[in-house]
């Protein structure tokens, strides 16, 4: 017990001093949130049910509701003053019962960062946000909001980022954007927004990102685009674009990425090179541009989109051997000559004629099965379906001629902010059939050639299970055309399928007059951009299977209820088994009818 003693000692001086250690370091207790903001806050929360347990809870000492990545409810404080804290950021996001916008939202007035992504908000942005003219971050991009943007937006001049993609607003872009010169950061696209994009965009000189897109109505100049010293990120997908590409020459010094897809440009595809030094990623596809296309411009790390220009020519310069550099130019007239081989220039040529001539090719399919993202494997069902490879990586831009079948994968589109991969694998041990368990996706758009085939009518299968966005409120959601006619539009897999992997499949019937089949799966600028990382987003297919619309029907792999099946089959069996002993008791019932007859009649006769 006597040497017991110094230990205890040594306990009881000790334990303060550390919790007077570790109370130092968390500095002083936090005065108490403003009365105001407080009230503002627990109604808010109150008409979202978000509170709880935490309704007396004081906002700025709480901090957290949740905070996972995709589930967040948190809120962010300025206790400076030291006699109380104000709440100045806010953010509440991916929760699928918050659809409305409570009033009390905006007597938080001193608020600068709001955060209400990837929820179910309804309705339209109430004139009210008018009063939080201390915002520096405004995001409400993901949710279902409709109308057009209130005049009172105009108040915000303090704006740096502004992100309102993925919902139904309408109308034109608002002039008064032109007014918030703080902007770094503006995203409208995958909305009903009308064009043109106002001219006096120009005065946003700070802008490092700009993102527009799938702009409705009128034409827009390219004049807007002025020398923004910080831009980086330029993407101006589908919004109507036209005249010369980016002529007169800008001064874009730190410009990385540069999408300008689905415009009507034109002009020599050589007022590019001013850029090529800087550029990280040229996507310049569906436009009018014309000349030759500089070798300069071609670099093995920059995916390079020139694809459906039709007046784009040149002759490409060999490319070493063992590297595929990311570049696709379908659709285009560049001549690839000496670069790929001749079973594959054959093709490429069929598709740029739009048509094969029965001297092309050596015989003409009616069929064909793809693997997307896979490995060759076969399925059998009545007749054995062999789906064959498609693991080949596309980069950022490219594509990958299957000679043997005489079809063409073309893949272009990145994220701006990181890398996603063209190619997703299911890692977990699930029950679905091995075809669904790999998958192609794109950030912008895949097309499916399928060159050769007879003409005639096909059954098209196209094979969906979302592997990626399986947890939290992420969304995929893209565009399906075949033969250029739209069949799908916010194509939702998990949606359709009724929750992720989970297999689902679409059948479709086309007609082929001209030995080419295409079918086109892109993003229209809906969907989730960052759920569960930056760049799941956009088209993804996991199989494709043709068939001749005479051949005989062979069904699709489908969600696994083989017990059913086999029920189904049995009963099947048995209709059968009935229908041909009744139909042999007929035969055998008629026979015995017309034997008692004829006996009847040579009775009578030899009677007679």
């Amino acid at each position: 017990m006597a040497r017991s003693a110094p230990a205890l000692v040594a306990v009881f001086v000790l334990v303060p001093a550390l919790l007077l250690a570790i109370a130092a370091a968390q500095g002083p207790p936090l005065p108490p949130t403003n009365p105001s903001d407080a009230a503002a806050l627990h109604a808010v929360f109150r008409q979202w049910r978000l509170e709880g347990d935490a309704a007396a809870e004081d906002p700025c000492g709480k901090g957290a509701w949740s905070g996972s990545f995709a589930v967040n409810a948190s809120v962010g404080c300025d206790c400076s003053s030291g006699v109380e804290c104000r709440i100045t950021q806010l953010n509440v996001t991916g929760y699928r019962n918050i659809t409305e916008i409570p009033p009390a939202l905006f007597n938080l007035t001193e608020l600068v960062t709001l955060d209400l992504s990837n929820n179910y908000l309804s309705g339209s942005v109430p004139r009210e946000v008018g009063n939080l003219s201390k915002l520096e971050t405004w995001h409400f991009n993901n949710n279902n909001l409709s109308g057009y943007f209130p005049h009172e937006s105009s108040l915000l001049r303090n704006l740096k980022s502004l992100w309102m993609f993925d919902n139904y607003i309408e109308g034109p872009i608002p002039e008064f954007i032109q007014n918030l010169t703080n902007l770094t950061d503006l995203r409208l696209y995958g909305m009903k927004l009308q064009g043109p994009i106002p001219q006096n965009v120009s005065k946003l000189i700070n802008l490092e990102n700009l993102m527009l897109g799938d702009l409705e109505g009128n034409y827009t100049s390219f004049d807007f685009v002025e020398n923004w010293a910080n831009l980086s990120t330029l993407s101006l997908r589908k919004c109507g674009l036209t005249g010369q590409l980016l002529s007169p020459p800008r001064n874009l010094p730190k410009l990385k990425y540069l999408d300008l897809t689905s415009n009507n440009l034109s002009g020599s595809i050589k007022l590019l090179l001013q850029y090529k030094d800087s550029l990280n990623f040229i996507y310049v596809g569906n436009n009018s541009l014309s000349e030759r296309l500089p070798p300069e411009i071609i670099q093995p790390s920059v995916p390079l989109d020139v694809s459906y220009n039709p007046s784009v020519n040149g002759t490409l310069r060999s490319i070493p051997a063992g590297q595929k550099w990311p570049i696709n130019y379908i659709g285009t007239s560049v001549d690839a000559n000496g670069t790929i081989n001749s079973g594959s220039l054959t093709i490429l040529n069929c598709l740029r004629m739009q048509e094969c001539n029965g001297n092309d090719l050596t015989d003409h399919a009616t069929s064909f099965a793809i693997n997307c993202g896979g490995k060759e494997t076969s399925y059998s069902d009545r007749m054995p379906t062999v789906f064959s490879e498609d693991s080949t990586d596309l980069g950022g831009a490219g594509f990958h001629v299957n000679t043997t079948s005489h079809w063409v994968v073309s893949h272009v589109g990145s994220d701006p902010f990181s890398k996603s991969p063209g190619i997703v694998q299911d890692i977990l041990d699930t029950d679905m059939l091995e075809l669904y368990k790999t998958a192609r996706t794109s950030t912008g758009a895949l097309r499916y050639y399928v060159v050769g085939l007879a003409n005639g009518k096909y059954t098209v299968q196209l094979f969906f299970a979302e592997i990626v966005i399986v947890d939290g409120p992420g969304r995929r959601v893209f565009d399906i055309d075949i033969q250029d006619r739209n069949i799908r539009k916010d194509f939702d897999i998990a949606k359709e399928a009724g929750g992720s992997r989970k297999p689902t499949n679409i059948t479709h019937e086309v007609i082929v007059d001209n030995s080419i089949l295409v079918i086109h799966l892109y993003w229209s600028g809906r969907g989730t951009c960052c759920i569960p990382y930056e760049g799941a987003y956009g088209p993804l297919v996991s199989a494709i299977k043709v068939t001749h619309f005479q051949d005989p029907k062979i069904s699709p792999p489908q969600a696994p209820h083989s017990g059913s099946s086999r029920q189904d089959e049995k009963r099947r069996g048995i209709i059968a088994g009935i229908a041909a002993l009744c139909i042999a008791a007929a035969v055998i019932s008629s026979s015995v009818v017309y034997l008692w007859w004829k006996w009847v009649s040579l009775v009578k006769r030899s009677m007679a």
